[in-house]
């Protein structure tokens, strides 16, 4: 290639790449051009305030897969033909299979989790899926029992109806039988209660002092696991029956385990207690302390306030709670044995944590503050082991009771493992309706629950101020203008609802003006002065949400008399010069400087003049005092100071306090009084009638391009 080509196309790719490798560069982030502190945390899991639909899209997933497979169906085992008659049930027929069983224990919390779960989204399928089984059981039951006296056996989830031989055959299903049938006694499941109530209370093995036990692995054992597979039952009989005594054996099994499961020192409850031992084996399963946890929030549910055992039962839950909450790993999973942080993270357990934390909060038990993050966390983490089909992931399979931790570290999970998919819709339905009565939102990065709404859309923002605050700007529609409003309470009394039959007339403002065109924004203060609207950071707020084509209406003086450093210490200088005076705060010790009157107005209107908004200075309304036939003008004081800044400004000036006055001296002075609640605060006809003298005002100064928006 000839070298005169050669240059020419060296010039080209310098040209041509020079700037594109400008515009790859990127500056480096660092603390001075950089919030570092509000940078995006690396998270394994979602992290932050999950949304309502998401979370019921979740659950609609595990529901749909649990219609599909687990059918409410009798077939004849030997032709695998469908039995659709009672009067074809005999020593043949049994339940179709699906992938899992209907009268097991983890179903009758998956039965208990549908009810609440119903309730929480008001979605009656949760509760149609309940029914549809309890239903098809309890019609089904007495064939079933005349099969197994006919032949002495029968199809085996039928035998653990009839015959329950274990805590793990009766409880959990007979406490979702009793809220099932107490929503709608016509499925007549009272015998199948009765007779899981009976083995519960009557024939399951206990201790000499009355503990619920087992004679496995070793002779007088007793496992954690039996608080909830019997003492939830026992609870709901009270409740069903009105009977005290089911109460109280409820409040007695819970103090029996707790002396010999509960570990004050951890928060936390041991898997097993084996009478014969000398020392206790402390491993703290995870599930098994579930079940504990669950007992006691299903306990607290249905236990009288005034029984002499809530306050015992309380504290434990609420020692329990801030055990578990200080072993939460930091992907919201808790561990399967959970002191244990090289153990796998477990799913079921954590769901029943966020269950049980999210209920006790609703329920008014524990503090919002402290645990809401703790339950929205777990969910967070449960959510990403539901999969698309609905199944729920990382479950650990039933486990028995041992006294080493290769057992537990090595237990097996799969998504069969029936235990994970109640506590999954239980959490999920609980924490629906905690994010409904609760207002979370994230503030410096982090996830706090407060009890009324944060207006505010800051990254990081302080709590405890105003309810009614509005977000400076956000009433705006598209690029459409705001009439931005500041002043005192004769311009929005109170919160603006009217409060003590007193309203101030920007209230009202928006009803005379196009809101398709323009939208107003009363960002008013009760007892605010020229110079507190400013120095409390009132004005920073409003000024935030300010845009080129705005307008403000400024309007203050009522408050700006009276001392300096005193009392509400709210007063400016006299006038609208240069001069300002330095004080020392009465209720603080510190000092301010403080300005004129104008010193303050010339703050707002050329900082808003900045934005390019439109300013409007406006006198103060005036008060309902009279002399004779006349009433009493500002004028001479803040009306005068006013309209000189605006002047001196080169804005537009209204003076709404001898329009106001001219108006009520032509009504005369009794017909003025009901326009008034005090000597300065107008009544609702006051506050319209100020508002609307205000527009007659506007319409006079035909520069005010306002008024292109005013309704004709």
């Amino acid at each position: 290639m000839k070298k005169k080509t050669l240059i020419p196309l060296l010039f080209l790719l310098i040209f041509v790449l020079l700037p594109a490798y400008a515009q790859n560069k990127k500056e480096q982030v660092n603390d001075f051009n950089t919030p570092l502190h509000l940078m995006e945390p690396d998270y394994n899991i979602p992290y932050g305030v999950p949304e309502t639909e998401t979370i019921k899209q979740d659950l609609d997933r595990i529901l749909a897969y649990l219609w599909e497979v687990t059918p409410a169906t009798l077939v004849n085992n030997r032709t695998g033909e469908e039995i659709k008659s009672t009067d074809q049930i005999d020593q043949y027929t049994g339940l179709k299979k699906g992938d899992f069983r209907l009268s097991s224990y983890e179903w009758g919390v998956t039965y208990a989790a549908m009810l609440t779960a119903a309730e929480a989204t008001g979605d009656e399928r949760y509760k149609t899926y309940v029914m549809d089984r309890f239903r098809f059981i309890s019609k089904n039951r007495p064939a079933f029992e005349q099969v197994l006296r006919d032949y002495g056996t029968t199809d085996p989830q039928m035998r653990q109806i009839l015959k329950p031989a274990a805590l793990d055959d009766a409880g959990a299903i007979c406490a979702a039988m009793i809220k099932a049938s107490q929503m709608d006694p016509g499925m007549k499941l009272e015998p199948v209660i009765a007779n899981y109530m009976n083995y519960i209370m009557h024939y399951e093995y206990r201790l000499h002092d009355g503990t619920l036990a087992r004679k496995r692995p070793q002779m007088n054992s007793v496992w954690l696991d039996d608080m909830f597979m019997s003492i939830p039952a026992i609870a709901q009989m009270g409740a069903m029956t009105g009977e005290s005594r089911y109460f109280d054996e409820a409040v007695r099994q819970i103090i029996l385990f707790s002396e010999k499961m509960f570990v004050k020192e951890k928060g936390l409850f041991r898997h097993g207690w084996v009478e014969a031992a000398d020392r206790q084996p402390n491993f703290f399963w995870g599930r098994a302390n579930g079940w504990a946890l669950l007992t006691l929030v299903e306990t607290l549910d249905v236990l009288p306030a005034h029984h002499p055992g809530r306050g015992e039962i309380l504290e434990l839950l609420k020692a329990h709670i801030s055990g578990l909450t200080a072993l939460q790993s930091g992907d919201g999973f808790w561990h399967q044995l959970l002191d244990k942080n090289d153990s796998y993270l477990e799913t079921s357990a954590t769901a029943i944590y966020v269950y049980c934390i999210a209920r006790a909060i609703n329920k008014g038990w524990i503090s919002p503050v402290i645990y809401g993050p703790v339950a929205t966390l777990g969910w967070n983490a449960v959510s990403t082991k539901i999969n698309q089909r609905g199944q729920v992931e990382e479950t650990c399979v039933g486990t028995g009771m041992a006294f080493d931790p290769a057992f537990y570290y090595s237990r097996p999970t799969s998504v069969f493992a029936a235990h994970g998919y109640g506590p999954a819709i239980w959490a999920g339905a609980e924490m629906i309706t905690l994010l409904n009565n609760l207002f979370p939102r994230m503030n410096d990065n982090a996830v706090q629950f407060y009890h009324m709404k944060q207006a505010t859309p800051a990254p990081i923002f302080s709590v405890g101020g105003r309810t009614d605050q509005i977000i400076s700007g956000s009433s705006r529609k598209k690029s459409n203008p705001v009439l931005f409003l500041i002043g005192d309470s004769t311009m929005k009394n109170g919160t603006g609802k009217g409060d003590n039959g007193q309203w101030g007339w920007g209230a009202f403002f928006d009803q005379f003006f196009d809101t398709t065109r323009i939208t107003v924004e009363n960002h008013a203060l009760g007892g605010r002065s020229s110079r507190t609207f400013f120095t409390e950071g009132l004005w920073d707020r409003v000024l935030r949400g300010i845009r080129e084509g705005d307008y403000l209406l400024i309007q203050f003086g009522h408050n700006d008399g009276g001392p300096l450093h005193t009392g509400r210490a709210r007063a400016s200088l006299k006038g609208t010069g240069d001069e300002s005076q330095w004080v020392i705060m009465e209720r603080n010790g510190g000092h301010e400087e403080v300005f004129t009157f104008g010193h303050y107005l010339r703050l707002y209107i050329r900082q808003a003049k900045a934005r390019g908004a439109i300013p409007v200075v406006l006198s103060h309304t005036p008060g309902n005092s009279w002399e004779g036939d006349r009433m009493i003008r500002n004028s001479e004081t803040y009306g005068k100071w006013s309209k000189e800044v605006a002047e001196e400004e080169g804005v537009l000036y209204i003076d709404m306090n001898d329009l106001i006055a001219a108006k009520c001296e032509a009504m005369g002075k009794e017909q003025t009084t009901g326009l008034f609640k005090d000597r300065v605060h107008t009544s609702r006809d006051g506050a319209l009638l100020f508002g609307k003298t205000l527009i007659e005002g506007i319409q006079a100064t035909p520069d005010l391009h306002l008024n292109q928006y005013i309704k004709p």
